[in-house]
C-alpha cells in the first residue's frame, strides 16, 4: 500500500503546473459527485414516495366520493322500490281530484292504450282544460309531481288565444305498474316476493 502511495505522489511530482490544475478541478468534481449524487439520489427518492402517496390519496378521495355517489343512488333505488309498491289509482280520478283541490274543470280525459316495458306496464291519460288561470294550473301539476303514486307528467301544452289570465292546457300523465305482479305473488313466499322486487329495476319515469 505504502509502494502504491509513494508512486502516486512520484507520479504527482512529475507533474507539470498545468496538470497538476487539471488533476486538482478532477479531485474537487470526483468529491462533488460522492456528496452530490447521494444527496440527489435521496431527494430523488423522497419525491418519487411523496408523489406516490399523493396518488394513493387522490385514489382514496375518489373511492370515498364514489362511495357516497352509490350510497345515494341506493337510497334513491330504495325510494323508487318503496314508490311503486303504491298501485296508483285510475289515473283519469287521479287528475280530476288534483284538479278539484284548485277548483279547475277537466274536459275530454282521454286514456291512451297501456304499453309494457319490461316488467312494468304504463298507463297514459290526456285531458284538457279550457280557459284557466295558470296559478292554479301550476299548483295541480306541482301536486301530481309530488304525489306518493309512480305517476309523472308526460306533456304540457299551454295555448293563449285570449288577453288575460285566461289559458288553454292540454296535459298528459303516466303511471306505471308492476306487470303481472299478482300472477307472480301466487305461490310464493313473502321473502322470495321481496327479493324479487329488490332485484327489478324501475323504468326511466317517474
Amino acid at each position: 500500500m505504502s509502494g502504491f502511495m509513494g508512486r502516486v505522489q512520484g507520479a504527482i511530482e512529475n507533474m507539470n503546473e498545468r496538470e497538476r490544475k487539471l488533476l486538482a478541478i478532477l479531485g474537487v468534481v470526483f468529491a462533488a459527485i460522492v456528496v452530490v449524487l447521494p444527496l440527489y439520489l435521496l431527494t430523488a427518492g423522497i419525491s418519487d414516495i411523496s408523489e406516490e402517496n399523493e396518488e394513493i390519496a387522490t385514489v382514496l378521495r375518489d373511492i370515498q366520493r364514489a362511495q357516497g355517489t352509490l350510497a345515494q343512488r341506493e337510497a334513491e333505488r330504495e325510494a323508487a322500490q318503496a314508490r311503486y309498491q303504491n298501485a296508483a289509482p285510475p289515473l283519469g280520478s287521479f287528475i280530476e281530484a288534483r284538479a278539484s283541490e284548485q277548483e279547475l274543470t277537466l274536459r275530454e280525459v282521454t286514456d291512451q292504450p297501456e304499453k309494457v316495458l319490461g316488467d312494468f306496464r304504463r298507463r297514459h291519460v290526456r285531458a284538457t282544460m279550457p280557459g284557466v288561470s295558470l296559478r292554479p294550473v301550476v299548483k295541480m301539476l306541482t301536486s301530481i309531481e309530488n304525489s306518493r303514486f309512480p305517476v309523472a307528467l308526460e306533456s304540457i301544452q299551454v295555448e293563449h288565444f285570449r288577453g288575460g289570465d285566461s289559458y288553454n292546457v292540454q296535459l298528459g300523465v303516466i303511471a306505471y305498474d308492476a306487470a303481472q305482479e299478482e300472477a307472480e305473488d301466487e305461490g310464493e313466499d313473502e321473502g322470495g316476493r321481496r327479493r324479487r322486487r329488490e332485484g327489478r329495476a324501475g323504468p326511466a319515469a317517474p
